[in-house]
């Protein structure tokens, strides 16, 4: 069982390649359409997916806690794809939610301007190269925002990507042989008993999170946890020691067993403390 997140440049002929990698392995390709269905299933409003996802939030909304809701079902969501296992998932930051797993494989697809442009064009019906060339500069910004500004993470530098692949000098289908090898040649019974460990910590994580945030309501802003053999640690910053507190008598009366531990910084308000 293999976990495999995809991004890519507009007309680099990524989101074809995903599904042929997922066709000659036998998994299933997520793609926006899924992941939307299910964030909505899950009580997200469309609209609020639709104002957040793969785009830079409004000045508004990053001042409100709607954009931490929609990374949580987010989150959440692909989250639970990777427990099934068997799963190509393009975009939506799922490499960074599940770069930890031992048995997870992250590719950016890139191809020259002039392929991406000629691609563009065939599968919008675009004639002109200027307005295809538009549709592929507001792509390329868009992505660029969101990631920025949901994950403070540059798309650029490819840190947290484990190969960058130019489709340009690679046919699709030969492209995706090479890839669907790799996995099967490489993938051990070890690795996928460690990848499923990992993805049951990340789970538990993100409802921890989900407790304190949206079951008791506290205040923890930017609020990351972390889950690794029954320890808990918490990230995050608040105005209060008392809500650093609660929440670790929460986690600990309800998941009994884990040692929970923060790191939660506390920045207190002294504006009306003096005399």
């Amino acid at each position: 069982m293999a976990i495999i997140t995809l991004t890519r440049q507009s007309g680099s002929f990524g989101d074809e390649i995903g599904m042929l990698i997922a066709r000659r392995l036998g998994y299933t390709f997520y793609d926006k359409k899924e992941i939307e269905k299910r964030i909505i299933a899950k009580g997200l409003p469309k609209e609020e997916f639709i104002k957040f996802d793969e785009r830079k939030p409004r000045l508004l909304d990053r001042f409100t806690k709607n954009r931490d809701k929609y990374l949580n079902y987010l989150s959440m969501v692909i989250l639970e794809i990777a427990q099934e296992g068997n799963c190509v998932i393009m975009g939506r930051g799922a490499f960074l939610f599940l770069n930890s797993l031992p048995n997870h494989i992250t590719l950016r697809f890139v191809s020259t301007l002039k392929e991406r442009l000629n691609h563009i064009k065939e599968i919008t019906g675009i004639t002109t190269d200027k307005v295809a060339l538009k549709l592929i500069a507001d792509s390329d910004k868009r992505q660029a925002q969101f990631y920025k500004s949901c994950f403070k993470y540059d798309l650029h530098n490819h840190d947290a990507i484990q190969a960058t692949i130019n489709t340009a000098l690679v046919p699709p289908d030969m492209l995706s042989e090479m890839i669907v090898a790799g996995v099967k040649n490489n993938l051990s019974e070890q690795i996928e008993n460690a990848g499923k460990k990992r993805v049951d910590e990340l789970i538990l994580a993100q409802q921890m999170t989900n407790k304190l945030i949206f079951e008791h309501g506290l205040h923890i802003d930017e609020l990351w946890i972390s889950v690794e053999d029954k320890k808990v640690l918490l990230n995050g910053l608040t105005s209060f020691h008392a809500t650093v507190e609660r929440a670790i008598t929460i986690l600990e009366s309800e998941y009994a067993g884990y040692k929970v531990e923060s790191k939660i910084k506390c920045v207190q308000d002294n504006r009306f403390s003096k005399a």
